[in-house]
């Protein structure tokens, strides 16, 4: 059944004063392998990307020495919740997923305000969603009215919408410049 807040409050102090789980051998190893793989495969689009568009190839890696160091507390985090005193394969493989999920993700986004309207990091099944929430956007918005960037997202829920994905149709838009982002966010503005 489910736990009450206070049980597993109880729960993650106990498992925080009784365990201290350190990486196995095995785990260090994918651990290892995976970062290079990752910082290399970064590396390699960089140097591609930078060849199509004929800038420098020193490009920002996303994983960093501190992002290797977060993998392994997830890794250790995540043992620690089974009371485990070694961190298994599993632990890394699913600190490495999360982390592909999660910071990469976020990164492809960063990136995503190319030729495609800042759609590169948005999944196809999402892409038809998000034009549809803009759509509606800029119908809601008139070209030079300013409005309160949570009452729009509130709005777009009401009438349907995934407020993730007005958050997300906000900020390609921004990018893009149709919208322009005033008092630090709390209000949009269209400009065009």
């Amino acid at each position: 059944g489910e736990l009450s807040v206070p049980t597993m409050k109880k729960y993650i102090q106990f498992c925080k004063a009784r365990c201290s789980p350190r990486l196995s051998e095995e785990a260090g190893g994918v651990l290892e392998s995976n970062y290079t793989k990752i910082r290399d495969d970064v590396r390699q689009k960089a140097i591609a990307a930078a060849g199509r568009s004929g800038e420098d190839t020193q490009a920002a890696i996303p994983i960093t020495v501190r992002q290797l160091e977060a993998l392994v507390r997830l890794s250790e985090s995540l043992a620690r919740m089974r009371l485990d005193d070694e961190v298994r394969r599993e632990d890394v493989t699913e600190a490495l997923r999360l982390f592909r999920v999660s910071t990469m993700a976020a990164n492809a986004a960063d990136e995503g305000s190319g030729s495609d309207g800042g759609y590169s990091a948005v999944s196809a099944m999402n892409r038809d969603e998000i034009e549809r929430t803009e759509s509606f956007l800029r119908s809601r918005l008139v070209v030079g009215s300013n409005v309160n960037k949570q009452r729009l997202i509130e709005e777009a829920s009401g009438q349907g919408f995934n407020a993730l994905l007005v958050g997300r149709a906000l900020s390609i838009m921004s990018r893009r410049g149709d919208l322009m982002e005033l008092n630090q966010g709390r209000l949009m503005k269209r400009v065009k």
